[in-house]
This record gives structure tokens, C-alpha cells and sequence, in this order.
């Protein structure tokens, strides 16, 4: 099985949850079996689509901006699975991951057909269409927060721009990389790791593993707003403080 990873989240390393939570399901993976290649996108130069149809009218498939997307639609080509991740940023993707999305059109015939009632464009190769798994994280304490994506993800599928194989969400992901709760951080990556595993062997995730994964970090809301809030207060005092100094 090749996987292809498209990381959305603008942040590197342990700063970044959508990267560990990333990293933890793919580990998984290969430990199944599964050839993955990961492209962090913000590591790549790709411009916004401008609307020409160049890649529909004058040159099909192929886009007028010569930067790293070509390549990146290529290697998509070859996933039996494309494993999409982002942060959540106001209910929705990353603007370089929306952006990524917007850029793939050369993959689809500018003809329009209808599907299950609606109007959508083909994909220039139907068996080129991967399953999808989506990986995404939020600073908020309820899983609510992710349904507006998740809704959308889903009508795009429906309108044949791929499968969505699994959806895994993280809330209060920010306190993930808190000292005290690393043995509940570990918890959770651990069971994303299994994720992986099941979902390279099985084609689909347990309901007690995306339990694991979905693991209360915060015993309830009250005890998140106070915790976040006390974050935040110490933040931007810190930050003043530096102020201050450079100041004097």
C-alpha cells in the first residue's frame, strides 16, 4: 500500500499537534506494511489558483504556474491512500491547505456530469481517486468544533473528489505538549499509532482505538477554561516582560 501524507499545518516539530499526531498515525503504518512519503506543505512554494482554466481549455491537466504543485499532483497519482492533516483554523482547513485543495484541479475534467443529483466535474482518471484519511487538532475543548469540516469534507467527496476512509480529531490539542500530562499525550499518540496499524490491516479504525485517541485530556470544561485562560495570562505577561527588557 503507498500512503501520501499532506501536512497543512504551518508549524514544525513538537510545537506543532497536527505533526505529532501526523507522525504517530504514519509510524503506525509502516510498522503495517505501508509505503509512505509525507509532503509538508509549508515547505513548498505554491501559488493560489487564478482562475484561467488553462489546465482545462489550453493545456489539460497541467497548470500554468510552473512550481512545486506539478510534482505534488504527480506523487499523488501513485496513493492507494492520501492521508490529509490540518489544524483547524476557524472551522476549517489551514488557508495553504484550502489553497492545495483549490490547486488540484487539473486532476479534473472541466465537463460538467451529474452524480447522485447534483452537478460535479469527473476526475480525469476515476481509479486515480485514493481513499482519504483525515487527521486534524483544535485548541477547543469539544469535538463540535471539527463538524463544519468534516461536513464539507464529506460533500466533496460526494461530488467524487475522493473516500473518506477515516476521520480522527484531536481537541485540546494545545495541552498536548504540557510536561504534566505527557503520560495522557502518550496515551493518545500511542493509540494513534495503532490507528495506523488497523488501518493499513483492517481498511478502518476501531471504535476502542479512536476512543483511546479522543481521550479526555481535560476532566471537563470548567477545568479547560480555567487552564487555557491561566496559559494565555502567562503568555502575554512573559511577552511583555521581554518587552520591558529590550526596552531598559
Amino acid at each position: 500500500m503507498k500512503i501520501v501524507a499532506i501536512n497543512g499545518g504551518p508549524r514544525k516539530g513538537q510545537v506543532s499537534k497536527t505533526t505529532m499526531m501526523l507522525e504517530a498515525f504514519l509510524e503506525g503504518c509502516r510498522k503495517a506494511g505501508a509505503e509512505v512519503e509525507v509532503i509538508n506543505l509549508r515547505e513548498k512554494t505554491i501559488n493560489m489558483c487564478i482562475g484561467c482554466y488553462t489546465c482545462w481549455v489550453k493545456t489539460p491537466g497541467v497548470c500554468v504556474h510552473k512550481d512545486d504543485m506539478k510534482d505534488i499532483l504527480d506523487i499523488r497519482k501513485g496513493a492507494d491512500v492520501e492521508v490529509w492533516a490540518t489544524p483547524l483554523y476557524i472551522f476549517g482547513p489551514t488557508a495553504m491547505f484550502k489553497n492545495f485543495l483549490d490547486r488540484s484541479i487539473p486532476l479534473y475534467e472541466p465537463y460538467i456530469v451529474e452524480k447522485d443529483g447534483l452537478c460535479a466535474h469527473p476526475p480525469r482518471v476515476a481509479d486515480q481517486v485514493s481513499d482519504i484519511v483525515v487527521i486534524s487538532v483544535a485548541g477547543f475543548y469539544e469535538l463540535d468544533h471539527f463538524r463544519p469540516m468534516s461536513d464539507w469534507l464529506h460533500f466533496m467527496a460526494g461530488r467524487g473528489l475522493g473516500r473518506i476512509g477515516a476521520e480522527i480529531y484531536r481537541s485540546s490539542a494545545e495541552f498536548m505538549s504540557a510536561p504534566p500530562l505527557k503520560p495522557l499525550t502518550d496515551k493518545i499518540l500511542e493509540a494513534t499509532k495503532k490507528a495506523g496499524e488497523e488501518y493499513v490491516r483492517d481498511g478502518r479504525i476501531h471504535e476502542d482505538t479512536m476512543k483511546a485517541i479522543q481521550l479526555d485530556i481535560m476532566p471537563d470544561q470548567e477545568t479547560f477554561l480555567k487552564q487555557a485562560n491561566a496559559f494565555w495570562d502567562w503568555d502575554i505577561d512573559r511577552w511583555k516582560k521581554r518587552r520591558a527588557g529590550k526596552q531598559s
